[in-house]
């Protein structure tokens, strides 16, 4: 999964590997590692949602998943990513 977005106008991208659950954020030539597939929680997790906050320069951005219930792991994920509070990309499956 890919997402595309501006941070202060300089170009940004989140980035998930469905097969190994490694997630990442490049802003410009910067990139910050989101979640890890080395952690046991990447791939074992009860819970249907994360939220994780970065701080890119001046502003934070904030990157929500929410996985189904149900075969969760087989299935999409939902995820939406705001900059300073304003939505600002979204992977919302049908």
């Amino acid at each position: 999964m890919q997402l595309a977005f501006e941070v202060d106008g300089s170009p940004a991208e989140f980035r998930r590997s469905e097969w190994t659950g490694r997630s990442e954020l490049r802003v410009g030539d910067e990139v910050v590692t989101v979640q890890s597939p080395y952690r046991f929680s990447t791939h074992f997790e009860l819970g249907t949602g994360d939220v994780w906050r970065r701080r890119i320069g001046d502003h934070e951005v904030e990157i929500v998943k929410v996985r189904p219930r149900f075969f969760g792991g087989f299935r999409n994920n939902d995820v939406e990513i705001s900059v300073d509070d304003q939505l600002v990309a979204s992977s919302a499956s049908s």
